[in-house]
């Protein structure tokens, strides 16, 4: 054995035996690229369960939404295209399946009103895929977000038009326009997010549902308002 290994053997037993977990956070999973994680987007008149959240959930086509208001939580639950308040979460096709708009305007301007989200930006968060009562369910917890600036892009009339008015060119003013692009497609994270790397390992639980009492189903009344929109 040379002596750097044997060095680090020694430093090895002495991480061991010094080791505790106090003073150590638990990493956010939403720092780390989560393409393939289920997640859910909510826009301040849609919603759209990505592919990933649609796949763990296998030959689903309809489902209940669920909100907890005191826990700032949404659950997904399977039902039948006929049972009260289905809503159809994804384009069913003989080869696959895929990701679809819900149109939910007055369902997302309530989870606005209830987090007090800016109506400017679209807010993704992570899914648990967890086993309550024999069902799968899928749990979002609302106050774990990445947040997006919305920004819709400017047509060439529009760019045409503010160069007249401006001492830009065109294209200066679609160069400055790109990167504006590029900014709003951005992530970022709540305030209280900075400095800290997460939740100490102390005061860390993982997603449970030891009752589905407390959430709200997404009501009819919403769906007949989307239909009108």
């Amino acid at each position: 054995m040379s002596a750097d290994e044997y060095a680090m053997m020694e430093r090895t037993a002495e991480i061991e035996d010094t080791f505790s977990y106090d003073g150590y956070q638990i990493a956010r999973r939403e720092m780390f690229a989560h393409l393939r994680e289920p997640a859910v987007t909510i826009r301040k008149d849609s919603i759209t369960f990505n592919t990933a959240c649609i796949n763990g959930m296998e030959d689903v086509i309809y489902i209940q939404i669920l909100v907890n208001s005191e826990q700032h939580r949404m659950a997904i639950r399977a039902c039948d295209e006929n049972d009260k308040d289905a809503i159809r979460w994804c384009i069913a096709k003989p080869d696959k399946r895929k990701t679809r708009k819900i149109t939910s305007k007055p369902f997302s301007q309530r989870i606005y009103d209830l987090l007090g989200w800016d109506q400017g930006c679209r807010y993704k968060i992570l899914g648990h895929r967890i086993s309550y009562e024999g069902e799968v369910l899928y749990v979002f917890e609302l106050d774990e977000i990445e947040i997006t600036k919305e920004r819709k892009r400017k047509t060439k009339d529009e760019v045409l038009a503010e160069a007249e008015n401006s001492a830009l060119t065109p294209e200066q003013i679609q160069e400055r326009e790109a990167e504006a692009q590029r900014m709003a497609k951005t992530p970022f994270y709540p305030d209280d997010w900075h400095n800290s790397f997460g939740v100490p390992v102390e005061e860390h639980s993982n997603v449970t549902l030891d009752t589905i009492d407390g959430f709200n189903s997404y009501d009819s009344m919403d769906r007949e308002e989307e239909k009108k929109e």
